[in-house]
């Protein structure tokens, strides 16, 4: 007599994946966070968010997973804000940039923590940004992040590690020692 037994009553962790907008009314907010803390705007951060779950939309039948898709649409969002960064890089050094501070706090009400955070991220390199929002605020772990931004592990370890001692500087917190 056979016995039908699912993966999951054997101890097999099985995949899931929900529907394109159940994923989407969780996922985009934190998504659009995530890329505005990189870019230091939020209205830029809701445009690169938008464009990246366009992009995932048009490979949702390929992701395997929730974690797939989800890792998926952080890496597109981040390397978007990077781009981003880097393109409009030689407009801020030559001083030529608007009020970003302004809009960011017009377009999400912010706090005078969010503008304070998003002025000591403004200090880090784009990777070290990159890491610390993946690993601090989108809850990865490192080989998650490096997955999404195409590093190993212990590069993503080195950028938090010197990102979190430039940001408690940044905001004038105590240096302490951290395990990554």
């Amino acid at each position: 007599m056979e016995r039908n037994v699912g993966l999951e009553q054997v101890g097999v962790a099985v995949e899931t994946r929900t529907g394109f907008d159940p994923f989407f009314h969780t996922q985009f907010e934190s998504v659009a966070r995530a890329a505005a803390l990189v870019t230091r705007d939020a209205g830029v951060g809701q445009e690169l968010a938008q464009e990246a779950f366009v992009r995932l939309l048009d490979r949702w039948d390929d992701m395997a997973s929730d974690d797939h898709a989800r890792n998926f649409v952080y890496k597109v969002a981040i390397n978007l804000a990077r781009s981003h960064v880097r393109k409009h890089a030689r407009v801020v050094l030559y001083g030529l940039h608007g009020p970003e501070l302004t809009a960011a706090a017009s377009a999400t009400n912010a706090s005078d923590a969010w503008l304070e955070m998003v002025g000591a991220l403004g200090a880090l390199s784009p990777k070290q940004r990159a890491c610390v929002v993946l690993v601090d605020y989108a809850d990865m772990d490192a080989a998650g992040a490096a997955r999404v931004l195409g590093m190993s592990p212990g590069t993503v370890r080195v950028h938090l590690l010197r990102g979190r001692r430039a940001l408690r500087a940044g905001l004038g917190l105590p240096a302490k020692e951290e395990i990554v």
